[in-house]
Parts: structure tokens; sequence; C-alpha cells
């Protein structure tokens, strides 16, 4: 039977050769290879050479090709990596040029300048001295430069951080709401707090300090004559109709709006206060009372995460030790404590054995601690070199004009929340991962931009008709790493982003996917902008190191922005449900606060694995908390089409 075919790929797909095998074997074989001919002589063997399949020059090219996308690969990774650096190439010679312009304006400036803040600098330690002659034994010191950023208010944004959770009570049809929960959570909370924190040794006196202001600037004090009870009181009561026992979410939200700006005992000087609700929540679905309970903190106390960590650490429960647990404390009957001794006593033996070559070779840094350090350099260097540039680039900003930019604020806010227990089949947090792991180097941050992006889009065009391109958010970010032990500090930094304003996924359309993806790379251009800049650290050093020497009329005037329309928190929580008097403390959320003319703040959440979202807002931009509301719905709505589409794919 003749052969049809005429090429080596129709013979090989018939007798299912494979062109690896061929390359295994070098082309070559003793049998007979390739598609065969037949004439009426017989049958003659055609033999396949190596130029007939893949000639010299096609091999080169492919090799050339994976050369190419390997030495890519390299590169984009090593970009990635020392993004910080921001070489410049040739297509932004002009920022390079503008940058180094602008840095030796800044040295010829740089001796006046260092004049000006040697002069406060000065001025600053004479008003400590002033103050110490003033106050004696209870002055405690200046407030810290990160903490000034958040003593520096006025009665329209206080700058309060409110954390609001709650306690489940089951009830059945039996059951009244007559309180009693309540009054044995506030009994419990001030033994509690006050065995914690109010003894005779205390681990965070700041706490019980009062936050004052002479001669520019602020400073602690410990005069102070509060109690645990001015501490922690009752939420105030809500107005009910007749017959009614239990307040809803929208009574709350009312509550909450006007009291998150409220001033803190003693004329607004303390720095926290918790409220402890009488009136409970129902749900009548899973058939529990839900009581709240309001924790408010002034953020110079501490950033977010230090302030959750307080709440969590001096509130709930903590594991009482057994018996056994408190055995093993003894070092006498401690194994590993011997083992532990026996050991290090036979490393000193052995370190005072060695010689003095070997010592001095274990005290000297490894390579990989001088690649660090100097990576660490030169990113310092690099900041320094940039500053200036970013000056000139934030001054030069024009502010938002939309609807929720605001002029003034007033002093009345809106207060809402979502939590996601709320919606038992929901799965938010999982959705937003598998959602960015489909596009490497996205991260979760990324997503929820989205997803809020399409949700703003939606508020602009039920409110104007139309919506604008894109918005400027602040973006809060922790600069140092969290130590073991609870320590109340600022130490954050925060950055202007740009968030571009897209309408959300549509489920009828056929190219979705294609959008959904192409809107998360238009946030991710701008996240990785930001963090590839120094904005973070110049703002850091700002913050936490001259913020400090200016009085207060002065740095009023230099912190003052009117850029950016909203604040944007996020916050990982613990994943493990904290428990309180042996119930579980749920639906944990908080509220940031409103500064300058930033008038909206969202917060995210995650705790227990699930999210939670909250909004603050003035009512200057947002009129009502049904509509602060629908803001969190749509997104919620935006991360649920997300995962519909995921359940496509």
């Amino acid at each position: 039977m003749a052969y049809e075919g005429n090429n080596f790929l129709d013979w090989a797909s018939s007798h299912g050769a494979s062109i690896f095998d061929s390359m295994a074997r070098n082309f070559s074989s003793p049998d007979s290879f390739g598609p065969a001919t037949t004439t009426k002589g017989g049958v003659s063997n055609v033999q396949i050479e190596l130029h007939r399949i893949l000639s010299t020059t096609q091999l080169g090219a492919l090799s050339g090709i994976v050369l190419f996308l390997f030495v890519k690969h390299k590169v984009t990774r090593w970009r990635e990596e020392h993004s910080h650096l921001k070489f410049p190439t040739g297509t932004n010679v002009r920022q390079a040029a503008y940058t180094f312009l602008t840095f030796i304006e800044f040295m010829m400036l740089s001796p006046f300048l260092i004049a000006v803040l040697m002069i406060f600098y000065v001025y600053r330690i004479i008003v400590g001295f002033i103050l110490k002659y003033r106050y004696g034994n209870h002055f405690k010191g200046l407030l810290d430069g990160a903490d000034v950023v958040w003593a520096i208010e006025d009665q329209n944004s206080r700058g309060m951080i409110n954390i609001l959770a709650s306690v489940h009570e089951p009830f059945d049809e039996c059951t009244s709401a007559d309180g009693s929960l309540s009054v044995n959570l506030l009994l419990m909370l001030r033994k509690r707090i006050s065995a914690r924190l109010m003894h005779s040794c205390r681990p965070h006196p700041k706490m019980l300090w009062k936050r004052n202001v002479e001669l520019g600037y602020y400073f602690w004090s410990d005069q102070s004559e509060l109690t645990i009870e001015d501490y922690i009181r009752f939420l105030d009561n809500i107005p009910l109709t007749e017959g009614q026992s239990c307040i809803d979410e929208g009574q709350l939200r009312v509550l909450l709006s006007t009291i998150s700006n409220r001033h803190l005992p003693a004329n607004h000087t303390s720095s926290w206060e918790v409220l402890v609700g009488r009136q409970p929540l129902v749900d009548q679905t899973r058939k529990i009372l839900k009581y709240p309970i309001l924790f408010r903190v002034h953020h110079s106390l501490g950033d977010g995460v230090a302030l959750m960590r307080l709440l969590l650490e001096t509130i709930v429960d903590k594991e009482i030790p057994s018996r056994w647990k408190y055995l093993s404390k003894l070092k006498v009957m401690n194994i590993n404590y011997i083992l532990k001794n026996q050991s290090t006593s036979g490393q000193c033996q052995q370190q005072r054995n060695a010689t003095f070559l070997e010592r001095l070779s274990k005290r000297a840094p490894s390579y990989t601690d001088l690649v660090t350090k100097f990576n660490a350099m030169l990113r310092v260097l690099w900041t320094i070199y940039t500053a200036p540039a970013f000056f000139h680039e934030v001054s030069r900003r024009q502010a938002d004009t939309n609807c929720m930019h605001a002029t003034e604020m007033a002093n009345e806010k809106v207060v809402s929340w979502i939590h996601e227990e709320h919606h038992e089949t929901s799965q938010w947090v999982n959705i937003i991962k598998r959602t960015k792991r489909l596009l490497p180097g996205t991260r979760f941050s990324d997503v929820f931009l989205t997803a809020l992006s399409a949700s703003l889009a939606k508020y602009f065009t039920r409110l104007n008709g139309n919506s604008p391109k894109s918005l400027t958010v602040v973006l809060p970010a922790r600069i140092e790493k969290e130590s073991p032990h609870l320590e109340l500090h600022n130490r954050f930094s925060v950055a202007l982003q740009t968030l571009p304003i897209h309408a959300g996924i549509q489920l009828d359309d056929l190219n979705r996917h294609f959008t959904l993806t192409k809107r998360i790379l238009a946030v991710k251009r701008f996240s990785d902008t930001l963090r590839s800049s120094s904005d973070y650290m110049i703002n850091y050093w700002i913050i936490s190191k001259m913020s400090s020497l200016f009085p207060d009329g002065i740095l009023r005037k230099i912190l003052k922005s009117a850029h950016s329309t909203m604040a944007i928190s996020n916050l990982p929580g613990p994943q493990q449900m904290a428990r309180i008097q042996g119930r579980e403390l749920n639906n944990l959320c908080f509220f940031i606060p409103n500064l300058g003319t930033t008038a909206v703040g969202i917060t995210l959440l995650t705790y227990g694995g699930k999210i939670q979202l909250g909004i603050l807002a003035d009512r200057a931009v947002i009129h009502s908390e049904e509509d602060a509301h629908t803001i969190l719905e749509g997104v919620v709505e935006e991360i649920e089409r997300m995962g519909r589409l995921l359940e496509e794919a």
C-alpha cells in the first residue's frame, strides 16, 4: 500500500512516532526511519535527514529565544527586588534630570534649612526644661513626632480610633433582654483592666497620662484624677418605642455616628475609654443577643496595630497556667532548663579553648549580612537623593475634585459597617486570595481596591450621573516590625496613591474575564509605582523625626494636605477568635479618624478568617448612614461577582 503522506509529521502521526524520540536518538537509527514510498520494484526507504526536520539555523534561533526569555526573566526579577533604587532608563531620563536638579537645589539651600532646624531643635529643648521646671516629676516628656501628628486636631476631626465589637448571648422565647450580661461585662472589664494596667508596676503608663499643650508643644503629664469608673462606662441609651426591648443596627449606627467624634474624658486630655452597651441587638435567625462594646482610643497613644493588640491583650481572657505548667517554670524541676544550662556550659568551655582567630571569624559578619547592610545603605542614600523631587511633586499636585472631596468638614460623622459573619455562605477572603493568585505579583490590597473602585463608580454615577476617572487615596503602612512585647508607639507612614475608578463586572459581558484582569492590573500599576518609590520612607522621616521640632502653629500648616479624597487602612487581625468571659468577641471592626480635608475613611480588618469592613465619613460629603452603607455593600457585591467568575474559570 502506498503511503500518501509527503512529510515527516504526516508519517509520525500515522505511526505514533515522536519528534522528541528522534531527537533523543540524534535523528539516526539502524532501522528504516521515515515515511516509506512503494514502487513497482519494491519498497524503498527515504531517510529523513536532520536538516529536513530542524535545520542548524532553526536550532540556533530556538536556543537564542530560550536564552533571551531566561535572561529577561532574571532581569525582571532583579528589577522587582531592587525596584526601590529606580535606576534611570531611556524612558525616564527627563525624570532623572528633574530629580538631579532638585537635589542640587536642595544642596544649595541645605545650610539655611539646617540652621532653621537647629533653631527649632534648641527651642524645643528649652521648652522641655521649662515644662520640667513647672510640673516637676509630673512632667513625662514631650510627645514623639508620630504622636504629635495626631495630637494636632480640631473639633471637626478629632484623632480617635473607634473599635467596635460585640459579645453574644443565646436566648429563647422565654428569655428577656434584661441587660444582665452587659452589667457583668462592665464589672469584669473594670476589674480586669484595673488589675492589668493600674497596679503598682504599670506595663503601659502612657495610657494613664494626660495630653497637654503649652508654649506650642505637646507633652505628657500624670496629673490625672480619673478613676476606672471614668474610663469604663455604659454606652448611651437609645430611646425605644413602646414594646421595643432591643435595638437594630440602624439605631446603633446613628448612635455611633454621634459618639465617634465626641471628646474623651477629662476634657479630651485622656487617651481612651471603653463603652459597654446595655441594649442588645437581636438576631432572630440564630437566636442570639449581641451586646456592643466600643473601645475609643486616641491615635497619639499608638498606631492601629499597637492599639488592636492593646485591646486584645488587655480585656480578653488569658489562658490560666495549669499546675504542670507552673512546675515547669521551676528551674530545679525543669529538665529543659538543665539540659540548656549543660549545653551552654559546654559551649562556654569550647569557646575558651578556641583560638583567637576562630572567635574572630565567628564574630565577622557573613556575606548575607554585608549584602543586607549594603542594600539598606543604598536605600537610605537613594531616599535622601529623591526627597527634594518628592517635595516638589507634592507641592505641585492638584487636589481632587469630586463630591467626596471636602473643602471644610462639619462636626458630624456617619458610621457604618459590614461583617462577613452575616453571610454564612460567603468566603470573601478566599475569593480575594484566589483572584490575586491568577495574576502573579498582585497583592491582596490590589484586588480589594479594585472592588472598592467599582463600588465608588456606582456611587458617583448614582449621585451625579458620572464618576471621576480617578481619585487620590491615603494608604497608611507600618514601617517597623512589630515587637514580641506590646509597645505603644506610632510606627506608621502614609503615602498617596492614585485609584482609577472603573465600572464593576458585568456578568453578561462576553469579555468579563479580560475586563476584570485589565482593571486589577490598572490598580496594580499605581501600587507598584508607589511601592518602588521612596514616598513611605520620606514621609516616615518627616513624621517621626521632624514633626516634633516645630510648634503647633507652624506644624499645622506643614502637615495640612488637601490632595486626597479618602484614607484606606488594611489591618490583618488575629485568625483565632478572642474570648471575653468565656464568650467569643465577634464582629470586630475599627474606624479611622478624618484628618485635614480627607473626609472619608474606609477600613478592612481580617478577623477570624473573615472580612470586617468599616467606614467613617464626614456629613459634609456623605449625608447619611444609608449612603455610607451602600458603598460597603457595593464592595461586597463586587467581591461576590469575582467569586462567580472564579467558578466559571
